[in-house]
C-alpha cells in the first residue's frame, strides 16, 4: 500500500493484553475469570460510548480498540493515546496488570460470507502485537507508525508533548513510552494552589481516582518485589521497570505527591 493510500485507508489501533492471564486460567474458577474480563470490557465500553469513533474487539486475553473510520486524522492520534491512558489506569485500578501498543496502518474488519463470524487482519495488528510482546514492563508504547504522521503535520509537536511529560522517547526504535498518569500531573498543580477541596478519591471521578488506585497498585506490587533479596523473574522485572519509568517521568516531587495521595 502506498503512503497516500495508507494515509487514506489506515486506522489507529490500540492493542492491550492482560498480563498473567494464562496463570489466571490455570488457577482460578470460571466466575473469577469472567469477572476480570467483564471489568476490562467495562473500561473499553465506557470509551466507546464517550468517544463514538472507536470500537472494541475482544478475544482471550487481548483487546483491540480500533478507529472505526478509515483515514488519518490528528484527532485519531490524540484520542488513541489519551483513551489508552484512561483504559490502562482503569484496569490497573482494578488490580489487572496490562501491556499494550498503539500503531497506525491497515486494519480490515469484515463479516464472513455467512455473516456469522467477524474477520480482522492487517499490518497495524501484526505490528502492535509484535511490539507489545517484545516489551517487559506494564504500560503502553506508541510506535513510529502512529506518531510520525502526526509529527509530519505538526512539526515539533512530539518533542513539545514530551516536555509536558506525556511520554518519553526510547531512542532504540524511536518508541514513545506513554505516561498514563495525566490526571495526577495536572491535579498536582491545582493541589499546590489549594484548589482541590474534596478527598482525592472523590475528585474528578472516575479518572483521577482510577489513577490514584492504579499508582497504588503498581507501587505496592513493586515494594513487594523489592523486599526480596534479589528480585528475579520476568514478573518482578516488569514492575521494577515500570516503577523506574514512573520515577523518571514524574521527577521526585510529583512521585512523592503520588505516594502521598495513594497511601
Amino acid at each position: 500500500m502506498s503512503g497516500q493510500a495508507l494515509t487514506n485507508r489506515g486506522r489507529y489501533l490500540l492493542l492491550i493484553d492482560i498480563l498473567g492471564f494464562s496463570q489466571l486460567v490455570r488457577t482460578k474458577g470460571s466466575d473469577e475469570i469472567l469477572g476480570v474480563i467483564n471489568k476490562a470490557l467495562e473500561a473499553f465500553n465506557r470509551w466507546e460510548r464517550l468517544n463514538g469513533s472507536f470500537k472494541t474487539i475482544y478475544f482471550s486475553d487481548t483487546f483491540l480498540f480500533y478507529q472505526e473510520q478509515q483515514g488519518y486524522g490528528d484527532w485519531a492520534f490524540l484520542d488513541s493515546y489519551a483513551i489508552g491512558s484512561f483504559i490502562l489506569t482503569t484496569l490497573l485500578a482494578e488490580g489487572i496488570p496490562a501491556r499494550g501498543a498503539i500503531s497506525f496502518g491497515s486494519f480490515e474488519v469484515h463479516n464472513d460470507k455467512s455473516d456469522k463470524h467477524q474477520v480482522y487482519f492487517g499490518t497495524a495488528l501484526v505490528e502492535a502485537h509484535e511490539a507489545e510482546q517484545a516489551e517487559n514492563w506494564i504500560g503502553i508504547t506508541i510506535l513510529p507508525s502512529a506518531w510520525q504522521p502526526f509529527e509530519e503535520l505538526n512539526p515539533g509537536a512530539i518533542s513539545a508533548f514530551q516536555s509536558e511529560k506525556a511520554w518519553l522517547m526510547r531512542e532504540a526504535g524511536q518508541v514513545l513510552l506513554l505516561n498514563p498518569f495525566i490526571k495526577i500531573r495536572g491535579w498536582h498543580m491545582y493541589d499546590l494552589m489549594g484548589e482541590i477541596d474534596a478527598p482525592y478519591l472523590e475528585w474528578d471521578q472516575p479518572d483521577f481516582p482510577n489513577e490514584i488506585k492504579a499508582f497504588k497498585f503498581l507501587k505496592n506490587a513493586t515494594e513487594k518485589y523489592l523486599t526480596e533479596p534479589e528480585p528475579k523473574g520476568r514478573i518482578a522485572q516488569k514492575y521494577l521497570a515500570t516503577d523506574s519509568f514512573i520515577k523518571t517521568i514524574f521527577g521526585p516531587e510529583l512521585y512523592d505527591w503520588a505516594c502521598k495521595i495513594s497511601s
